[in-house]
């Protein structure tokens, strides 16, 4: 996933024909200027004497006050002056919202669908990656909320820490894009390490509680499942909260539940702890509790799409059936 991939196409006539040849420097990375306009090169000329840091101003201005159907010449013009135009955009961002983000929607909204800034933020696709991680630090949560949506139109690894770090954020709705979004990215290196530092963050205990409560939600939410003797070690915590989190992510990690005493998981571990999850969900579809196999079927179907998850009024014994046909499955497919 190196690189600047982007999901989704840009506003129309943003980037005519050879829009990227020969780039220039003007102290910053400066893109190849576009034809300009008779309109556009008699305003330019206006002004002879703009830098281009009050060129970009100056374009960011009119930009927000613009409509996505006239967004196109203006973002021509800003894609021209590289990294001025970007420190400009993501100042004004997001700017006036075109439609704000609904906690119903049932996606993301694109960035041409949010506003002129966050639409012509993302045209400038893995540059702003930089721009997009300071702005999911900002002091306001709408600015990293929208920050963090945009990163769903890259497919970019340098999104991955910054999200990351906004797992941990507190603000929910910023925790649940940064969550959604990270999904895409468990084969990186990078993911790898990024969920590191979440469970070094759960076992920190110079760290406020509720940071390291998000950290044990968020290795939960993303089925870490390396951190399986962390949340056994840390069922010993002295905060209930904490010690509560872990219960709820072993369960949900494992499809087992032994309470809150260290003991039986320890020695769950020592006999399980080297199979892989989706082991430790087929053991979990015979246990006596019915909502211990409804989880285990539910994340099986989610993991391998195997057999559909069974119902809420389905039997134990229909569960022990299937669980015979994923072991039989897990044999054949899975040979050491």
């Amino acid at each position: 996933m190196v690189g600047q991939r982007r999901k989704h196409s840009l506003p129309a006539g943003v980037l005519p024909e050879g829009a990227y040849d020969d780039a220039e420097d003007n102290g910053s990375r400066v893109r190849a200027r576009v034809p300009a306009s008779a309109e556009e090169s008699s305003r330019t000329h206006d002004r002879p004497f703009e830098t281009p840091t009050e060129q970009a101003r100056s374009l960011v201005e009119q930009l927000v006050t613009l409509g996505p159907e006239e967004i196109a010449p203006v973002v021509r013009r800003l894609l021209a002056l590289g990294n001025f135009a970007l420190e400009e955009i993501a100042r004004s961002f997001p700017g006036p919202l075109w439609r704000p983000s609904l906690a119903t929607d049932s996606r993301l909204p694109r960035p041409e669908e949010i506003s002129a800034s966050a639409a012509a933020l993302a045209t400038f696709e893995g540059e702003a990656v930089p721009y997009l991680a300071r702005l999911m630090r900002h002091s306001s949560p709408t600015v990293r909320y929208y920050a963090a949506v945009i990163c769903g139109a890259y497919v970019n690894s340098g999104v991955i820490e910054p999200l990351m770090q906004l797992s941990l954020d507190d603000d929910r709705e910023c925790r649940r894009v940064a969550l959604h979004l990270l999904s895409a990215y468990q084969h990186e290196p990078v993911y790898r390490s990024a969920l590191a530092e979440l469970r070094r963050c759960a076992s920190d205990i110079a760290l406020l509680l509720p940071v390291r409560r998000r950290a044990i939600s968020a290795l939960t939410q993303l089925r870490d499942e390396s951190s399986a003797p962390l949340f056994v070690d840390l069922l010993a915590d002295p905060d209930r909260g904490i010690a509560t989190a872990c219960r709820v992510g072993l369960r949900v990690l494992t499809a087992h539940d032994f309470g809150f005493s260290r003991d039986p998981w320890l020695r769950w571990l020592s006999e399980r702890g080297q199979e892989t999850r989706i082991q430790w969900l087929i053991e979990g579809l015979g246990d006596s509790r019915a909502n211990i196999r409804l989880l285990a079927s539910r994340e099986l179907w989610h993991l391998t799409r195997f057999v559909q998850p069974m119902s809420e009024t389905a039997t134990r014994d229909e569960f022990l059936a299937i669980q015979r046909n994923y072991e039989r499955w897990w044999t054949k497919s899975h040979v050491e």
